[in-house]
């Protein structure tokens, strides 16, 4: 009798634990590629971004959007709760307003600190990427994630370390994958955000 409670117990464990596992937070992003930059770095930027917002236990799902800049879906509906968009673009010539080193911004509802709208300098990573020896996709993936992170987590987050550091420097940027995450805290906060969306 105890063994079958506990065999029971157990498979209820083991169901409930499956079906978390199979119905997690869904966040889609809405991804521009306006600078044109090639489809295999756009993809290797994409799946960095995936692997790092994936391990926050948010299933991600990347749409590229815009037909004439090289995407596969026009994303003309209206943006949904649970979307962002981030657009890929050489970053502007003058604008006092931004910093001469960022690699992206995020534009925030200052009510809320949260958002939808990150954009990326490509060219900017790029030049960084190039001048430490490091794949530019990559490099790329992990800005991508650490502006929906802002998105996310506000403005004026950042963390000691991880995807959301504030300052990247040349070394940083040789280090590997595991220490380009969110940290558990960061993760638990944006997953409820997102489900809260």
């Amino acid at each position: 009798m105890r063994v079958t409670a506990v065999c029971a117990l157990s498979a209820t464990l083991l169901m409930t634990a499956g079906s978390r596992a199979e119905s997690p937070v869904t966040l889609t992003v809405r991804l521009y590629n306006t600078s044109g930059i090639p489809s295999d770095q756009l993809a290797a930027a994409r799946d960095a971004a995936d692997v790092i917002l994936r391990d926050t236990g948010i299933n991600v799902t990347f749409r590229l959007c815009g037909q004439r800049a090289g995407g596969t879906d026009s994303c003309d509906e209206p943006l949904k709760r649970s979307e962002v968009v981030v657009r890929v673009i050489d970053a502007p010539t003058f604008n006092a307003t931004l910093h001469p080193a960022a690699y992206g911004v995020t534009y925030i509802v200052k009510e809320t600190n949260r958002g939808w709208l990150a954009t990326v300098f490509s060219d900017r990573v790029r030049t960084a990427a190039e001048h430490v020896g490091v794949d530019a996709g990559i490099v790329l993936g992990r800005v991508m994630a650490h502006e929906v992170g802002h998105l996310l987590l506000g403005i004026d987050y950042h963390g000691a370390n991880g995807v959301m550091r504030a300052e990247w420097s040349d070394d940083a940027l040789h280090h590997d994958a595991d220490d380009w995450r969110f940290s558990m805290v960061e993760a638990e906060q944006m997953q409820r955000i997102v489900a809260s969306l």
